[in-house]
């Protein structure tokens, strides 16, 4: 079966030239070949334009897996396939809520916005958690074909509306409603939302897979370094811990590596973005029984947190720092 990266690279905002070189990359490892749409394939809002990408890869290439990106996103230069993550009767998204602001219950955006769509195209409302990011897509087209077509359908009916969070409502909808069983979520490290990670589009050096430049973060696009290096470029070079050790692992690290005190963010964010295999264990940051203090000695910082119960306060932070590479750190 075919691999293809599709993209809808349409005026007035086309593609950058370090999108499209980590795009050009990233097929050549993954055995993939990119399909630059720069033609709109209907006269339609751009949301809608992308349900028209499978019935197009399918009439160019035939039986394809196709990994369906916007033109906003950069791939650094080590990121696994994620076409051998799932199959082609799989439908694979990255979660849209990157953000603790972002509410997923029933009173949510998300919920309400899922709701006037199911009503708008007759299909049960998907819950608020499944939204999407919708810059990336991975599916078969021998699977979904019929699916993109119904969505279609719904078009001239819908008065070609592109509110409320389009198509990704269109997608997920008819996907709870008829393919519920083929949902799989991506990690996030494959579409990481730099719109709710103001810290890390600042940075030029890539911590993540994937980067997706949303909104006013477009204003940094042109700034990313996709291109890892050796001895790995660090996106807090300053921090000498992590430079040390670093300098000592080479380009093979641990399984683990315990971080002693939990104020050293930017030591954790450098060992996990030089070695994404690595997972960070964060001592002194929670407190498993309550304790009696008659008196206080001369403790540590990390001695502090523990006698005064505020360690998890500062864990809250430490993660939001790191974003979707908070999901490899271990709190004891």
């Amino acid at each position: 079966m075919k691999r293809v990266i599709a993209v809808l690279d349409l005026p007035p905002r086309r593609s950058l030239p370090n999108v499209r070189a980590s795009y050009k990359a990233a097929a050549k490892r993954w055995g993939a070949q990119v399909l630059w749409i720069t033609n709109p394939l209907h006269s339609c809002h751009p949301f809608w334009q992308k349900m028209f990408v499978c019935e197009h890869v399918q009439s160019l290439f035939g039986s394809s897996h196709v990994l369906q990106l916007d033109n906003d996103m950069v791939i650094r230069s080590d990121c696994p396939s994620p076409f051998d993550l799932v199959e082609p009767t799989d439908f694979a998204m990255v979660s849209g809520r990157q953000s603790p602001q972002r509410r997923v219950d029933r009173a949510s955006w998300n919920q309400m916005a899922h709701e006037e769509w199911a009503r708008r195209c007759d299909v049960l409302a998907a819950p608020a958690w499944t939204h999407p990011n919708g810059g990336l897509y991975l599916y078969g087209t021998d699977a979904f074909g019929l699916m993109f077509a119904e969505i279609i359908s719904n078009l001239l009916p819908t008065g070609g509306k592109h509110d409320l969070g389009c198509d990704e409502c269109l997608i997920v909808n008819q996907l709870w409603t008829y393919h519920r069983r083929a949902i799989r979520f991506l990690p996030v490290d494959y579409n990481v939302n730099l719109h709710q990670n103001d810290c890390w589009a600042s940075n030029p050096v890539m911590q993540s897979y994937i980067y997706h430049f949303v909104a006013r973060a477009k204003e940094r696009l042109p700034e990313v370094r996709w291109q890892r290096t050796d001895p790995v470029e660090l996106p807090y070079p300053w921090d000498k811990r992590s430079r040390a050790i670093v300098e000592r692992w080479g380009n093979s690290s641990p399984d683990s590596f315990e971080l002693e005190n939990i104020t050293h963010v930017e030591t954790a964010a450098n060992l996990l973005a030089a070695y994404p295999n690595l997972q960070v264990i964060v001592s002194g940051s929670k407190d498993r029984q309550m304790k009696s203090c008659d008196a206080i000695p001369n403790h540590d910082r990390c001695g502090q947190f523990a006698a005064t119960h505020t360690s998890y306060l500062n864990l809250i932070r430490f993660q939001l720092r790191l974003g979707p590479n908070a999901s490899r750190i271990v709190a004891n």
